[in-house]
C-alpha cells in the first residue's frame, strides 16, 4: 500500500475525532421518526431494529430482522432483498455488489483475485450480465456497447445501503436496457439522524488494505432538518493471482435538503479511480507448471509483465432529485443525472513484430461514455388505488478505440508496421478500430395499482421503449471497415400482475409480463449491417409465489416459466461469403425458488434458500450452456449480547460448457462440450460490537474477523473450451483472512 494513501486515511480519521466534540453540541441528538405510510412489513417488524454498520440499539432475535435474504409481503414478482447488517457483518470489507447479491437464490458469480479485488459478474437465472438491469437509487446504468457492468468501477460494498434483487421484468414502471432477465437494485447508502464519524480499518490475505472514513452531519435544524453523509476509502492489495495488484480510491456524497414540508431534495455524487493488474484465465498445464495462483509474472521481458496487461479506470455517478408532495393524493419525483465510465486498457501483448522479432507489441483500448439522463414519476393515492406515470429519457456518447503499440520502441509508440489493410495509412495504419456510438433512449410508461377488495390488490401496466443508435466508425471494431450508419427499435411491454393477501403476514402472488433487451453494439461488427435480420430480444414471463412472515418464521416460495425469444445468432452467406446476424428460435427458462429463515431462539438462527433451474434452447432442446442446475445457500445467524457471527455455504450445481460455433437450432453443430461439476463454497465471520454511553467521546466500536473459503477448498472453474475440448479454468482462491476495526465518534 502506498504511504501517502495510509497517512491520508489516518490523518483524516484523527481530524473527524477531533471536531466531532466541538460540532456535535451545534446539532440535534434526537431525530423524530421519518413520517410516511406504514407498510404490512413494518407493521409485522414492530420494534424490531436493523443493525446500523457500527451502532447497536436492539437485539436482532427474530426471523424477521436476522433473515440474510427476504421478499416483501406486497411484491407481485419474485425478490430477495438483503439490508445492511448482511452487507456488513457476513460480507468481506472489499466486496463489491456482486458478492452481496450472490446470496440470493439463482444468482451465482466467481471472485478470482479474491473478495472484490478484480472484475466479476452475475449470472441471474442463467441470464448473464449484460441480460439483466442494474440500478442504484432507481437509476439504470452499463456500459453503452453491450449493457455489461463493471463491478470495481462505481459502487463498493460500503456505499451501499440496501439490495433488492428482483427476479423478473417489474411492473411498467421498471425501466432499464434490460428488464430482459431482472434487476440487481442497490440503494444508496443514507445520513444518519445524529452526528457521527466512522473511520474503518481492515487488513487481510494478498495485503489487502481497506481504510474508510465515513461522516454523518447529522440533523441540521438551521437548514430546516437536512442532513449528509460523505466518505472517502482507499483499498490496495497484491492478490491472490501472482503481480495482480488491485489499488482503488472511492469519495461518496449524499445531501439531503426538506424545503417546506412537501419537498425534499437529494444531492448525490460519488467518483471512483481505479487501476488493477489483467490477468486471463488458465489451461490445466499452467496450473500444473506454475500453481494454482499464477497470474502475471514480475519481469518486464516477459509478455504477461503487468506493464503490458493492466487498466486504469476513473468512473463518477451524480444526480439531483427532487420529491414533492403536491397535495390531494397527487406526488411528483425527478432525477437529473449524469454518469461516466472511462477505461484505458494495455492488452492483449505479443512476442515479436515487423519491426524485431524480440519486441514487445500489443494494443491499448480506451472505452469511454458519458450519460446524460433524466427520470420523472407523477403518481396519485386514494381510495381506489394508485396511478403512476412517467418518462426516462437518456443520452450516452461512447468513442471507442484501439491502437497497435511496440512497447521495446516506446510506451505509447504506435506501431505502424503491423497494420492488416494494405490501403491504411498514417494513424490508421496502427488502428484496430476507431469509432464513436451515439445512443438515444426514451421509455414512457402507465400503470394503475387497483384496490380491488381489502386483500386483493392488481398492478397493470403499459411501457413503451425506444431505442436509437448513431455509429460513426472510420475504422469499424472486428471488420475494420468504414461505417457510418443507425438503427432503431421500438417495443411496447405490457405487465399485468395481482397480490392477495390470505392472512395478515401471508400473501400470494401471480405475474405476466414482458421483458425487453435492447439491442447490443456487437450487431454493428459485421462487413453490412444493413443485411442483420435481427429483432430485439424479448421475454415473457409468468410467475407465481406466495410469502409468509413471522417473528419465529419468514419465508417464500416461486415458481416460474419465461419464454425467450429472438435469439441472435452469426451465420455466412453463402454467396457473399461473409457473415451477418440472423435469429435462432430462443430459448425456454423455468424453475422454483426458495428461502427461508427460522428462528431458533437466543438470538441465533438458521437460513436456507435454493433453486431448481432449467433452461433449454426451443428446436434443438439442448441445455443453455453456464446455467447451474441449481444453487443454494445456507448456515446460520446469531446476534446477541453485541456477539454477532455467520456461517453461510453457497453451493452452485452443475452446468454444461460448450465450444463457440454452436447454432441453437441445430443440435449436429454441437461441438467439442463437457460438464463443469457442481461446487460449495463456506464463508465465516464473527465479531463483536458494543455501545458505549451517548455522551462519551467513542460512541461504539466494532471487530469482526471475516474469513472466504472457510474449508480451503481447491477449485478450479470452466470458463470456456477450446475446440479442441482444451478447457481454460478461473481457479478460486484459497482460504483468506480479514480482520476489521470500526469505531464511531
Amino acid at each position: 500500500m502506498k504511504a501517502h494513501h495510509l497517512t491520508t486515511t489516518l490523518t483524516l480519521c484523527l481530524i473527524a475525532v477531533a471536531v466531532v466534540p466541538a460540532v456535535r453540541s451545534q446539532t440535534t441528538s434526537e431525530s423524530p421518526p421519518a413520517s410516511g405510510s406504514t407498510t404490512l412489513d413494518d407493521t409485522l417488524r414492530q420494534k424490531a431494529v436493523r443493525l446500523d454498520e457500527i451502532e447497536v440499539t436492539e437485539k436482532r432475535t427474530s426471523a424477521l430482522t436476522q433473515a440474510p435474504t427476504e421478499s416483501r409481503l406486497d411484491v407481485v414478482q419474485p425478490q430477495s432483498v438483503i439490508d445492511i447488517s448482511t452487507i456488513t457483518n457476513s460480507i468481506a470489507p472489499s466486496a463489491d455488489y456482486t458478492m452481496v447479491a450472490n446470496i440470493a437464490p439463482s444468482v451465482t458469480t466467481l471472485q478470482a483475485n479474491g473478495p472484490g479485488l478484480s472484475e466479476a459478474k452475475n449470472i441471474l437465472r442463467g441470464f448473464s450480465d449484460g441480460q439483466y438491469n442494474v440500478t442504484y437509487d432507481g437509476i439504470p446504468f452499463s456500459d453503452n456497447n453491450s449493457f455489461s457492468h463493471h463491478s470495481t468501477s462505481y459502487f463498493p460494498a460500503k456505499i451501499i445501503g440496501r439490495m433488492t434483487v428482483d427476479r423478473g421484468p417489474g411492473t411498467a414502471s421498471t425501466i432499464g436496457e434490460a428488464t430482459f432477465g431482472g434487476t440487481i437494485a442497490m440503494q444508496s447508502k443514507d445520513p444518519r439522524s445524529d452526528l457521527s464519524v466512522i473511520p474503518t480499518l481492515s487488513y487481510g490475505s494478498y495485503n489487502t488494505f481497506v481504510g474508510n472514513i465515513e461522516a454523518n452531519t447529522g440533523q441540521m435544524q438551521k437548514l430546516n432538518g437536512a442532513t449528509a453523509i460523505g466518505s472517502y476509502q482507499y483499498m490496495s492489495s497484491d492478490g491472490f493471482l501472482t503481480n495482480s495488484y488491485f489499488r482503488r480510491t472511492t469519495t461518496y456524497f449524499k445531501y439531503l435538503q426538506p424545503i417546506g414540508k412537501g419537498t425534499t431534495l437529494t444531492f448525490l455524487t460519488t467518483f471512483n479511480w481505479i487501476q488493477f493488474g489483467t490477468p486471463g484465465s488458465v489451461t490445466q498445464a499452467t496450473i500444473d507448471a506454475n500453481g494454482r495462483n499464477f497470474g502475471l509474472v514480475n519481469d518486464p521481458n516477459n509478455i504477461l509483465s503487468p506493464l503490458y496487461n493492466y487498466q486504469t479506470k476513473q468512473a463518477d455517478f451524480d444526480y439531483i432529485g427532487s420529491d414533492t408532495d403536491l397535495g390531494n393524493g397527487w406526488r411528483f419525483n425527478n432525477k437529473l443525472l449524469t454518469y461516466s465510465y472511462r477505461n484505458g486498457s494495455y492488452q492483449t501483448p505479443t512476442l515479436g513484430t515487423k519491426t524485431s522479432k524480440t519486441d514487445i507489441g500489443g494494443t491499448y483500448q480506451l472505452n469511454a461514455y458519458r450519460s446524460y439522463a433524466d427520470i420523472a414519476q407523477l403518481s396519485h393515492d386514494d381510495s381506489f388505488g394508485t396511478f403512476k406515470t412517467g418518462f426516462w429519457a437518456e443520452y450516452i456518447r461512447n468513442p471507442r478505440y484501439q491502437y497497435l503499440l511496440d512497447y521495446t520502441l516506446g510506451r505509447h509508440t504506435l506501431d505502424y508496421n503491423r497494420a492488416t489493410t494494405s490501403d491504411a495509412v498514417g494513424t490508421l495504419a496502427a488502428t484496430t478500430y476507431l469509432m464513436v456510438d451515439f445512443m438515444k433512449t426514451f421509455q414512457g410508461y402507465a400503470e394503475y395499482e387497483w384496490h380491488a377488495t381489502h386483500d386483493l390488490t392488481i398492478n397493470a401496466g403499459l411501457r413503451y421503449a425506444h431505442f436509437h443508435r448513431d455509429i460513426e466508425a472510420p475504422v469499424n471494431q472486428t471488420t475494420r471497415l468504414t461505417y457510418f450508419g443507425q438503427r432503431t427499435d421500438a417495443n411496447s411491454m405490457p405487465s399485468v400482475a395481482a397480490n392477495y393477501r390470505i392472512e395478515q403476514n401471508w400473501t400470494a402472488y401471480a405475474q405476466v409480463a414482458k421483458g425487453y433487451l435492447a439491442p447490443n453494439l456487437q450487431l454493428f461488427y459485421v462487413p453490412d449491417p444493413s443485411k442483420d435480420n435481427v429483432k430485439p430480444q424479448e421475454t415473457t414471463n409468468y410467475q407465481i409465489g406466495t410469502v409468509f412472515k413471522s417473528g419465529r418464521f419468514n419465508g417464500d416460495i416461486d415458481a416460474y416459466w419465461i419464454d425467450y425469444k429472438n435469439y441472435p445468432l452469426t451465420i455466412t452467406d453463402t454467396v457473399t461469403n461473409q457473415p451477418y446476424y440472423a435469429l435462432a428460435s430462443g430459448a425456454y427458462y423455468s424453475g422454483i425458488e426458495a428461502e427461508g429463515t427460522f428462528s431458533v431462539g437466543r438470538g441465533l438462527s438458521l437460513f436456507a434458500n435454493g433453486s431448481i433451474n432449467h433452461a433449454v434452447f426451443k428446436k434443438s432442446k439442448l441445455d443453455l450452456p453456464s446455467v447451474a442446475k441449481s444453487t443454494a445457500a445456507f448456515g446460520l445467524v446469531y446476534n446477541n449480547g453485541g456477539f454477532f457471527a455467520s456461517v453461510s455455504n453457497k453451493y452452485v450445481g452443475a452446468q454444461k460448457i460448450y465450444a463457440s460455433g454452436l447454432n441453437p437450432d441445430l443440435a449436429s453443430t454441437l461441438g467439442a462440450n463437457t460438464v463443469q461439476p457442481a461446487y460449495t463454497l463456506a464463508d465465516l465471520a464473527v465479531g463483536y460490537s458494543h455501545k458505549l454511553r451517548r455522551d462519551s467521546f467513542i460512541r461504539s466500536v466494532k471487530i469482526k474477523l471475516q474469513v472466504d473459503n472457510a474449508l480451503d477448498r481447491q477449485l478450479q472453474i470452466i470458463s470456456s473450451l477450446s475446440a479442441k475440448a482444451v478447457p481454460s479454468f478461473t481457479v478460486i482462491p484459497n482460504r483468506n483472512y480479514f480482520l476489521t476495526v470500526s469505531g464511531e465518534f
